[in-house]
């Protein structure tokens, strides 16, 4: 993992010291040192864009080295190094190697000394890696033995030996009740977990149309496995099998078919003899699959026609492939009837929300004309289209089926939709190119929960359609630095394609890997697949650094938090078309072109906690500039635009994005991005901290996810599940003892709580059960303690809340607190306990500090001046602060002690924090407590201008 920096910045200062005499210096300059010099591992084509980027965790000295070898020899003697400013809390500098066009490997990027993992230049990267992007299809498919899908040696990457296994699920489908059976055998599995989810099944629409946009193309149009048949065409005909098992079992309907299991492969999960009780059932149902399944089926016709037409089906296939091809289109038009008429059905999992029902039968109107030439089908979809508003909520493909199904209607629109598609999928680029220029990296910043690569390449796939369509060159040049993003140019230096470079993840987060779970497991390798990448924030540290990303094992997260290394058969989908559409264009000219004028929001930064209003600071220069989601007006002055976000409402921790945009000139739009965290409240008695409520809200319990019976102690069985009881949303922890002996342990998975300046464990809980004994412990990394005491202690049959102090423990670091709850009955009886809420409280006590002295540094100020503002926090009853913090513009920044030797503070002691300011005017307070009483806020200093 990229290493970060511990000082606080503030617009790109740090919290002081206090220098002899007394005066507010700022902390020595420490030397630099590069920490990551990072290129795209996958290689670059000759003619292409190439480029890298440097990590630093300061500034590069001057006439720091830079050159490029091969090898042992030096290609390229000296190259430029740009300052890309402080990104991400580190200083970033970027090196453009375009004008090395010799064809060669092992060329390495070398900045002071430090190495980029080897890459290749060739004369088109890109074809190299398109046998992986079947090869990942093939590895997902159900209801077959992966050798038989993957031919030994079919793709130049192999996976790895332990991923093969036997045909899994050949006992799918029973109802929902499993009185019926259904053959829904085959499909592919969703990701690492064996669902299959009718929201992704426009996925396989998704291969057929890239052999009918690039299948003339030789190497697009090839043949690993040897049957004569594009291997483009054999997969989408594959997932299109699926399609028709399904409409042949429901004349129409879309159910999922879920269940996971253990860590195993997936011929273990079930026993593959229908009819018996481990068959998988149907559930899930969803009209949006049957649109997406109408514009899969007939895509594939279309792909199958184009292979029929172009004599790449053998000749003594023909026939059958024809007949195949008729299915498909029966099986398009009766999906597309009956998703038609059920438009007021429930979507499904994984379905169009962005425009309903309308949004995934776009999908299937369009691919219905191209295939029929039904003149209806382009009416229904060009009607959609016109009502169609641009937003930028998301772009991942399950959510919004419109820029791919815009882009391959365009050719064969009318005029008055052309002129329409054209005005979306541009403004949609707008957007790609604006946000992608936030950092160096061209990665769209959209940082959340569940990884950034999914709806970035998604970008980049329609990126590329649209330069197909209209030959912008800003399009080319912006999608090969989007795909450097997830080949490795990024400040972790990881290629998110499993098997693709030297620094490639290891650690898929799939059951395929039976070893997930083990220590000493090394990871999988699964080819092409492609992880979700980069979260928000650690789901295991909500104070971690921001964005976060560390290839780590499924036995070290926390609950189903291991999406960030989660690979699926949607994910994978924007890279698969991006590939096969570069390997297409070849060496097309691309650096042509203006791009989108910068316009940067300055603060908060990405990562900086905040507190109700929160004033959004950006560049000005632009006309109309408005802030998101609902494009409110900013106030322009003095060259800066601002406005205002309050977070009262949120919740703790919460992560949330906030995109300005602005206007050029020609009409078009720009934005730019950042996101923040929500920052907790001081701890206080009147602020307590939530850990679970059990209804999907505190630390732990607003990830969804309920405790679980992680060990059993002297046999016997234990559950966790989420209910009401007596009116209250609470966790129902329940044991079924072999003897009295018998204990059951329970934890919130492997999450730990900051629970910081908290001096209580509060439990609201009740018991039914006059057996029943309770022992709760709490450790830290190294440390683990029976905060119940030595004896488990039995629980009142009505609702009391027990506080256990922590202060008992001073060994604890309550900043790393594990929780563990512990059953044991006095016999051989079941046992219950019903949790209303878990929390870390304060009591009150004393009297409330005060602060006073509040000041800042005086006189005209710059973006290039030291701010300093200092407080004196006084306490009567002796209580140093929890923290003292400076809330500036919404955005908490803790202040450090002058004079860190004083820690007397009856009579007074002096915070301070220096940081340069960005432009604006700006407003201040400070706020403190001692934890024993409510926090204490200093008035609000208004009109500070800094130029």
């Amino acid at each position: 993992m990229i290493r970060r920096r511990t000082t606080l910045w503030i617009g790109g200062a740090t919290v002081v010291a206090l220098a002899a005499g007394g005066v507010i210096a700022a902390t020595p300059a420490l030397a630099a040192t590069v920490t990551q010099v990072a290129v795209s591992q996958a290689g670059y084509s000759a003619t292409g864009l190439k480029v890298g980027s440097i990590v630093v965790d300061g500034n590069l000295a001057p006439g720091a080295s830079c050159r490029i070898l091969q090898g042992t020899t030096v290609a390229v003697p000296a190259c430029t190094l740009t300052d890309a400013g402080t990104v991400w809390g580190d200083h970033v500098y970027t090196v453009d190697f375009s004008d090395l066009t010799t064809l060669g490997e092992d060329y390495a990027l070398e900045v002071d000394g430090i190495a980029s993992p080897p890459f290749a230049i060739r004369d088109n990267v890109w074809a190299g890696y398109l046998d992986e992007m079947t090869a990942f299809y093939r590895l997902q498919r159900s209801g077959v033995a992966t050798a038989d899908a993957y031919p030994d040696g079919y793709s130049s990457i192999a996976p790895s030996a332990k991923i093969f296994h036997g045909p899994g699920h050949l006992d799918d489908a029973a109802s929902e009740n499993g009185t019926v059976h259904y053959d829904l055998t085959g499909g592919w599995y969703d990701a690492g977990d064996y669902g299959i989810y009718g929201g992704n099944q426009w996925v396989g629409g998704n291969i057929a149309i890239s052999y009918l946009r690039y299948g003339d193309t030789p190497a697009v149009a090839f043949d690993n496995d040897a049957n004569g048949v594009p291997d483009l065409v054999d997969e989408a005909r594959f997932g299109s099998e699926y399609l028709l098992r399904m409409w042949d079992a429901f004349g129409g309907a879309f159910w999922d078919v879920k269940g996971s299991g253990g860590f195993q492969h997936p011929d273990k999960h079930t026993d593959g003899i229908v009819g018996t009780k481990d068959d998988r059932r149907i559930s899930g149902y969803g009209v949006g699959g049957s649109a997406k399944a109408a514009g899969t089926l007939a895509a594939t016709a279309r792909a199958v026609d184009k292979a029929l037409a172009d004599g790449a089906i053998p000749s003594a296939d023909v026939a059958e492939w024809q007949a195949f091809s008729a299915q498909a289109r029966a099986g398009a038009e009766g999906f597309y009837s009956y998703a038609d008429t059920h438009r007021a059905d429930p979507l499904g999992g994984y379905s169009t929300t962005r425009g309903g029902i309308d949004n995934s039968l776009l999908f299937a109107e369009v691919e219905l004309h191209l295939l029929t030439g039904d003149t209806s089908y382009r009416d229904a979809a060009e009607s959609t289209i016109a009502a169609t508003d641009f937003s930028i909520l998301s772009n991942t493909n399950y959510w919004d089926l419109a820029p791919l199904s815009m882009a391959e209607l365009y050719p064969a629109a009318t005029p008055t939709a052309q002129g329409q598609i054209h005005a979306y999928l541009e403004k949609q680029l707008d957007y790609f190119l604006s946000s992608t220029d936030d950092t160096p990296y061209g990665v769209v910043n959209q940082f959340k929960n569940f990884g950034v690569n999914e709806p970035h390449v998604s970008y980049v796939a329609d990126a590329l359609r649209y330069y197909e369509l209209f030959g912008d060159e800003r399009a080319l040049r912006a999608v090969q630095r989007g795909l450097y993003w997830v080949f490795g140019n990024n400040p972790w230096g990881t290629s998110w394609v499993s098997g693709v470079g030297e620094k490639s993840v290891k650690f898929l987060h799939t059951r395929l890997d039976e070893d997930a779970q083990n220590q000493a497991g090394t990871g999988v390798v699964v080819p092409g697949a492609l992880v979700s990448g980069p979260n928000a924030r650690d789901p295991l540290d909500v104070r971690s650094a921001s964005p976060w990303y560390v290839d780590r094992p499924v036995w070290q997260d926390s609950g189903q938090q291991w999406r960030y290394n989660e690979y699926s058969v949607s994910i994978e989908a924007g890279l698969f078309s991006a590939l096969f559409g570069l390997t297409a264009v070849g060496d097309a000219p691309w650096s042509a072109g203006t791009a989108p004028a910068a316009r940067n929001v300055t603060s908060p930064r990405i990562g900086d906690e905040v507190t109700g209003d929160v004033t959004v600071f950006a560049e000005s220069g632009l006309d109309a500039p408005a802030l998101g989601p609902n494009w409110s007006p900013m106030t322009v002055a003095g060259g800066v635009a601002t406005g205002v976000v309050n977070v009262d409402s949120a919740a703790p921790f919460t992560n949330t994005r906030v995109d300005v945009r602005g206007t050029q000139t020609d009409g078009s739009q720009v934005y730019s991005s950042t996101h923040y965290t929500v920052a907790p409240p001081l701890p206080t008695p009147q602020s307590p901290l939530l850990y679970d409520g059990f209804g999907k809200d505190g630390l732990f319990g607003v990830q969804g996810y309920t405790w679980t019976n992680w060990y059993n102690n002297h046999a016997g069985v234990g559950s966790v599940t989420n209910t009401t009881v007596d009116g209250r949303t609470v966790g129902r922890f329940f044991q079924n003892p072999a003897t009295a002996a018998s204990q059951a342990k329970f934890q919130p998975w492997h999450h730990a709580a900051d629970a910081s300046g908290y001096r209580y464990l509060s439990v609201t809980m009740r018991s039914p059960s006059p057996n029943l004994r309770l022992r709760i412990e709490v450790s830290d990394a190294d440390s683990n303690h029976r905060v119940t005491g030595n004896a488990p202690i039995a629980v009142s049959s009505t609702w009391n809340t027990y506080s256990f102090d922590l202060a008992a423990f001073p060994g604890l670091d309550r900043s790393q607190a594990k929780i563990v709850f512990w059953l044991q009955q006095t016999a051989d009886t079941d046992g219950e306990l019903f949790v209303d809420d878990v929390s870390f409280t304060n009591q009150a006590t004393g009297t409330a500090p005060t602060l006073t002295a509040i000041s800042h540094t005086s006189g005209s100020l710059t973006t290039g001046d030291d701010v300093t503002v200092q407080a004196t926090y006084t306490d009567a009853d002796g209580q140093a602060p929890h923290k003292v913090q400076l809330v500036l513009d919404g955005v908490v920044h803790d202040m450090a002690p002058v004079d860190p030797s004083d820690t007397v503070v009856t009579d007074g002691a002096v915070y301070a924090v220096t940081g340069r300011w960005v432009k604006g005017v700006h407003s201040y307070s400070v706020r403190t407590t001692d934890t024993t009483s409510a926090v204490v806020t200093s008035a609000t200093t208004t009109g500070v201008v800094v130029q």
